[in-house]
Parts: C-alpha cells; sequence; structure tokens
C-alpha cells in the first residue's frame, strides 16, 4: 500500500471512530421487537460487498422474504451486487450505490442516496455488507437499524448480531442478523438465478469464441484478489489439454480485466479465452452451464456453488475457512510446511504463494474425472 493508500485509509478511520463514538444514541429507540406480531411493510437490506461475501449473505435475504412476504424489500448495494441477484426472487427493489458514505468523491450520489432513505420511511434496515452506512440509515431515522457488533459505527445501530471472527464468517452467521430480532432461522445453502435471456447472450459471446450449443465445457479460474494468491499460469495450457483429452471438455478461461496483461498462452483450441468478455450477469450464465468448475477460493467458488455446480476448489491451506460450504465442491489444498511459519493468514512472504504452487495438474484433472464421471 503506498503512502496516498495509506493517509486515505488512515483519515476514513478515524471519521469513522469519531462519528461512531460522539454519535448520540440516546434519542434511537432500543429496537426490541416481538417476533411473533412484527409485520413490517418496508424492509431495506444493505448488500455492499464483495462478490463471494454477497453470496453468502443470500440465505439471510431469502429468510426475511419467507418472514415478511408481504412487505416491500429493496436491497442497497453497489453494480455488482446488483447484477449478481437481479433474476433472483427474493427482493422487490434495488437502490445502487456505487459511493462509500464518508468517501471524500462522488458526494453528489450520497446525497440523492439520504433523500431517497429520507422518502422511503422504511421500518427496519439491516446490514448484512455494508457497515459503513450505519450512520446513513441513523441519520435517515430508521427506526430499527441491524448491524455487526463490534464495528466503529455500532453506536448508530439499535440491535447488533455476531459474526465470530471477521476472517472466517460464512452463510450461517450472516443469518444472525434475523435470530437477533427473535426469528428461529435454520441455515440453508445460498442459491442465485440466471436470467433466461442472458443466458441467451452467454451462448452467443461463447459461440463466437467457437464453443456451440452441445459442447461441454469446464469453466476455469485460476485468479484471485492478489496475483500471489494465484494458481501457476503457466500450468493452464497443460491442464486443458488433459481435460480435453481425458474427458472431451475444452477449458473455458474466465477472468476479470485486471487480469489481461498476462499472458496465458491460450493458442490452444482446447482453450477459450474470454477473460474481460464477459458481463457478471454472462459469467453467471457461463458457469451454469458448464460440466465443472475449477476455480480459487473466490467469487466464482461461491457463484459455482450457489448454482449447484461440481467444483473443483483451489485452497491454500491456510485459508479453509468456506471449503464445506458448498455441498459440490472438492476441495484441493496446496500444502506447505514452512507457511505455517512464515506466513501470515492472508498475506504470502513470497512472490508467489507455495501453497499454491503446490497444487498440480494432475491432482486437478484427477478429481476432475471423478467429479465429471459421477
Amino acid at each position: 500500500m503506498n503512502l496516498k493508500s495509506l493517509l486515505y485509509s488512515a483519515q476514513l478511520g478515524a471519521r469513522l471512530w469519531i462519528i461512531g463514538k460522539y454519535y448520540d444514541s440516546r434519542s434511537s429507540p432500543k429496537g426490541e421487537i416481538d417476533a411473533a406480531t412484527f409485520r413490517p411493510k418496508r424492509v431495506l437490506v444493505i448488500l455492499a460487498g464483495l462478490i463471494g461475501d454477497s453470496v453468502m449473505s443470500l440465505p439471510a435475504i431469502s429468510e426475511a422474504r419467507k418472514l415478511w412476504p408481504n412487505a416491500h424489500i429493496a436491497v442497497l448495494g453497489k453494480k455488482h451486487n446488483r447484477e449478481l441477484i437481479t433474476a433472483c426472487p427474493i427482493f422487490d427493489e434495488f437502490y445502487e450505490c456505487n459511493a462509500d458514505p464518508f468517501s471524500i468523491r462522488r458526494s453528489d450520489e450520497i446525497k440523492k442516496l439520504k433523500v431517497w432513505l429520507s422518502e422511503q420511511r422504511f421500518d427496519i434496515a439491516i446490514i448484512l455488507l455494508g457497515d459503513q452506512f450505519a450512520h446513513v440509515l441513523a441519520k435517515a431515522r430508521i427506526p430499527i437499524r441491524v448491524g455487526v457488533a463490534g464495528t466503529p459505527l455500532q453506536n448508530c445501530l439499535t440491535v447488533t448480531y455476531d459474526i465470530g471472527s471477521p476472517r472466517t464468517w460464512g452463510t450461517d452467521e450472516r443469518l444472525n442478523s434475523l435470530r437477533c430480532l427473535g426469528y428461529n432461522v435454520r441455515y440453508t445453502t445460498p442459491k442465485i438465478c440466471v436470467d433466461e435471456s442472458v443466458k441467451t447472450r452467454a451462448r452467443e459471446k461463447l459461440a463466437e469464441s467457437g464453443i456451440v450449443d452441445d459442447e461441454n465445457y469446464a469453466v476455469l479460474h485460476p485468479f484471485g484478489s492478489s496475483r500471489r494468491q494465484w494458481w501457476p499460469i503457466e500450468n493452464i495450457p497443460h491442464l486443458a489439454d488433459l481435460l480435453h483429452q481425458q474427458l472431451g471438455l475444452r477449458t473455458v478461461l474466465i477472468g476479470g480485466k485486471e487480469t489481461l496483461d498476462v499472458d496465458v498462452s491460450t493458442g490452444d483450441v482446447s482453450i477459450v479465452d474470454t477473460r474481460g468478455l464477459l458481463s457478471l450477469q454472462e459469467l453467471l450464465a457461463v458457469i451454469d452451464r458448464a460440466k465443472a468448475v475449477v476455480t480459487t477460493d473466490s467469487g466464482p467458488f461461491h457463484i459455482s456453488g450457489a448454482l449447484g455446480k461440481s467444483i473443483i476448489g483451489l485452497f491454500r491451506a491456510r485459508r479453509p475457512e468456506h471449503a464445506t460450504t458448498y455441498s459440490t465442491s472438492r476441495v484441493i489444498f496446496g500444502r506447505d510446511d514452512g507457511c505455517n511459519i512464515m506466513c501470515e493468514w492472508d498475506s504470502c512472504a513470497d512472490s508467489n504463494c507455495r501453497q499454491m504452487q503446490r497444487i498440480t495438474v494432475k491432482q486437478i484433472a484427477a478429481v476432475c474425472k471423478d467429479t465429471v464421471s459421477k
């Protein structure tokens, strides 16, 4: 992180702490409700987080819909959050806000959000992802404001819930946002939907790349949030060749625009490179059609699980927390004893993660063969 980023993070953290500490919560209601009789007419859910985290938070929205079937449920989040859930029948309205409430930039967008919130007269707001919105919700005088305990803006909330460790929480912990209100909700696996029109667009894009409608393929996502945590890019052609020879599967390589500057030698006919070509909705459709998905512990892993696809997960042994989230996943752990001593929980001491380097092409191909043949 450069000096400019460090200074920005420092001032942001200071502002959050000051506002949270000195917000006068005495005028806020206790937030206590009778779960048996509480019938909100308008419900707001904050879903402004990363793709994988958003997928794991979806059961909370699904359960809210079951609890309050007649309520108008609005979701507040960013563009990628909207694209992720747009086909899911669990909400009525999505308000897109791509600005951070405490950001110096894009203040006009926050002003519009504040006006919208004041006009909606929500009965309750539940923060699943986006703790930084707590103060805006309080200023809008939403009477019941539910959020994670222990955050800098906790004083702006009326009810809090626990997610355990911020590093290891999963789907069940986000359901605590409803349990803290007195509701008995059980663990459910995340589910997402894909619109038929999007499936058509995705088929057309794949056809342009050489994948015909009846052709089976495997999706490969070897990337991650940090390049040090990618699976070795130079192994992609070898894996694609094995999948083609042994299983008759072509390999559809997916990745964001941030991966385009990397040469992955995709000249082989067994590889179809779609990096930077697919919208998030189209990515959902491409994964939905796949015979299997090979992916790191990243957004596509959670998307695949929520779509019920067969997954071969490529995980660092230092980061096993979400390996068992989906029953359709088979996880390969990269292990290196030195990492247990030299590496921190979410960073690598070396330029490339040695645990990811330890996962071999033969391991992945073997698990793929076992998975696809079932």
